[in-house]
């Protein structure tokens, strides 16, 4: 279905969502990244001493830094398979 002239925004407007949603999207890859990398060095100890519980949350922290490494693999075209369902996990964190 095609828009109508009311809904079509102007090539300017057009291009300049694009352009920010790209921004968005590689500000976001380079968070994730190095959010990652940084529950990826995390210790048992410093899980303990942050007060965070053994067992369903730091699973799901394990398989949220798996993501989040999965989503950079497959945005810089390095990714070779995928270990969990974002959207599953993204889910979970929201609800700690």
């Amino acid at each position: 279905m095609a828009l109508t002239e009311l809904q079509r925004p102007t090539k300017v407007a057009f291009y300049g969502r694009l352009q920010g949603a790209a921004n968005k999207m590689n500000n976001l890859m380079h968070e994730w990244s190095e959010l990652a990398e940084f529950v990826n060095n995390l210790t048992t100890e410093d899980l303990d001493a942050m007060g965070v519980a053994a067992g369903d949350v730091r699973t799901d922290l394990t398989e949220f830094r798996t993501i989040m490494s999965e989503l950079h693999d497959f945005f810089t075209g390095t990714a070779t398979t995928q270990t969990h369902v974002p959207e599953t996990v993204v889910d979970k964190i929201r609800s700690i």
